[in-house]
């Protein structure tokens, strides 16, 4: 979710001394990266921006939209599409605004991301589908659900955070949930610095920052991300996250700790909720708090897993929302 916000205690000389640094990372100057895969794809926008994706799968499947998480890209899914296509599924892998190949929208919110998706599925000619997310694309798809509440058939959601905005009594808020989100509404250049300087380590030195990250792991995450294929995917989101600057990284930081505009509680479309009871990233009680305020969802609490529970699970979960998004579009 939000990696270092609790590290912006900084002041006097050490919030000077970056000052310029952080301002050239918000303006972003994209990254000159290899070129896309044969399978990365980008529409025009109404308002001329590019929306980029991944394109997988079974071309004639199932539709099912991924959501990445925050701090990530369309890659960071499992690296074998041959399972989608095995189960009949295509799936669209979407980069948000200002992140891999999607060209920023400065001041956007959560439910302007519906919007986007909204005319990439009329570019694709996709009248309905489901929607996969990770972790912090876990409230991007429920406001897709909220504003595309006739289209979208069927939501999972894999470790997904609560709302931060407006937190105060929630039981599943921390000081730092609400440290956040005040630092969002009143003091964004704490949002900016913080998202710089986690940002620096991981563009310097991308693997010493992965083995940082890993190192501080609960035991079922490690043993998941020792596997090679998990491990290069997460290096090369680490170069893929800054292809358009690092404005992408900074919005989404403001926008994961702001109110999200819409409520929960008038969600209609089915939701499927997978949690690891051991998640640090994303506790469990956000998890718990989605079940019970949702109207429409179920949820599967996981123990003995964690945060990255969407590799070893991939192909259960695609199979179950690819199967509940059939049974939506039929109704």
């Amino acid at each position: 979710m939000m990696p270092v916000m609790g590290r912006a205690r900084s002041t006097g000389t050490a919030l000077r001394r970056p000052r310029r640094a952080v301002r050239r990372w918000i303006r972003g100057r994209p990254v000159d990266l290899a070129t896309p895969a044969a399978h990365s794809h980008t529409v025009v926008l109404p308002d001329g921006r590019l929306l980029g994706y991944d394109d997988v799968g079974d071309p004639g499947g199932t539709p099912l939209l991924y959501f990445h998480g925050f701090g990530s890209t369309r890659l960071i899914r499992h690296p074998d599409d041959a399972i989608a296509e095995r189960l009949g599924i295509r799936l669209l892998a979407v980069d948000r605004p200002g992140i891999g190949l999607s060209t920023s929208r400065p001041a956007r919110n959560l439910l302007d991301f519906a919007t986007d998706v909204g005319h990439l599925a009329d570019t694709l000619g996709l009248s309905r589908f489901g929607i996969v997310a990770w972790s912090g694309g876990g409230p991007y798809a429920l406001g897709c659900a909220w504003a595309l509440r006739d289209r979208v058939t069927q939501v999972g959601l894999i470790s997904t955070p609560a709302p931060l905005g407006g937190t105060a009594a929630a039981d599943y808020a921390t000081r730092f949930h609400r440290a956040s989100n005040r630092a969002a509404d009143h003091a964004p250049w704490a949002v900016r610095l913080a998202m710089w300087r986690w940002s620096r380590q991981q563009r310097n030195d991308p693997a010493q920052h992965l083995d940082d990250a890993i190192a501080g792991m609960v035991d079922a995450d490690k043993e998941i991300l020792a596997d090679p294929a998990f491990r290069d995917v997460m290096l090369r989101n680490a170069s893929e996250l800054y292809r358009q600057g690092g404005r992408g990284l900074y919005d989404e930081a403001l926008i994961m700790a702001r109110s999200w505009g819409f409520p929960l509680e008038g969600i209609t479309t089915p939701v499927r909720i997978w949690h690891g009871v051991l998640d640090q990233a994303v506790p469990i009680a956000m998890g718990r708090h989605l079940a019970r305020t949702i109207p429409s969802a179920q949820a599967t609490f996981l123990p003995g897993e964690a945060h990255h529970l969407l590799y070893d699970r991939w192909e259960e979960i695609l199979g179950e929302v690819a199967a509940r998004s059939r049974q939506g579009a039929g109704r």
